[in-house]
């Protein structure tokens, strides 16, 4: 693809996947911020646009073996969502839950950041826990539904599907505000000089959470949210 300032930041996500760990690098947002253009990103996060631009076009093309999500099947896409990063979440909250409690005990009375990164933490992994819920046993299998019977599909209890997807984006914009106060808490992740191997764990593990949560959202809100509401607007 050719990638200029006025790319959106979500287009380079979807057209060249490879990129996106170049955007992590970056710290541009591909995800619940990826309407904006590229050059919008870079002021915001104030890195040179040339710079950026080049390395993008150097690195980013269409994946080749990697699955198509624009045009595999939205239930395979949904089960990926499921199995791939509702899986990789739950046991990286587990862990986290356990490196958590050992660095607040150990640490939360000298580094005044914990206790705020254990509520923050505590505050994500309820929200995500909810969502996960509501994803895995009412909006996917509706999903699904319609994608199978089309317009035959009986409506959802909840009136349009348009309503549980502006709720689940929802969801992610305030998981995002929370991976954005832990990124803020953690100092870019960056653990203290007298921090413990455990403790250098924990942001460790924080940062791939993020990472992974990142592509997650773009899954969903940049491919299968926008999908299914074609696929709705398609009934009488």
């Amino acid at each position: 693809m050719v990638i200029t300032s006025d790319t959106e930041v979500r287009q380079i996500a979807l057209d060249a996947p490879t990129s996106i760990p170049l955007l992590e690098q970056f710290g541009i947002d591909y995800c619940c911020g990826g309407q904006q253009t590229l050059a919008a990103a870079c002021t915001k996060k104030n890195l040179q646009l040339a710079s950026v631009l080049a390395a993008l076009e150097q690195n980013a093309s269409p994946a080749s073996a990697a699955t198509d999500w624009q045009t595999a099947p939205l239930h395979v896409l949904a089960e990926h969502i499921v199995t791939t990063h509702h899986g990789f979440t739950r046991q990286q909250l587990a862990l986290l839950h356990m490196l958590m409690e050992k660095v607040e005990h150990r640490h939360g009375a000298t580094h005044v950041e914990v206790p705020q990164l254990s509520q923050a933490l505590a505050a994500l992994a309820a929200e995500l826990t909810h969502h996960f819920i509501c994803e895995e046993n009412i909006l996917f299998p509706y999903i699904a539904k319609l994608e199978q019977e089309g317009q035959a599909a009986l409506p959802p209890m909840f009136g349009s599907v348009s309503q549980p997807i502006q709720k689940m984006m929802l969801d992610h914009d305030r998981a995002g505000d929370e991976l954005s106060r832990m990124r803020s808490l953690t100092n870019n992740y960056q653990p203290p000089q007298d921090a413990c191997t455990t403790y250098r764990a924990l942001y460790r593990a924080l940062e791939d959470l993020e990472k992974d949560l990142h592509q997650h959202i773009h899954l969903e809100n940049n491919i299968l949210f926008p999908r299914a509401l074609d696929l709705s607007k398609a009934r009488p």
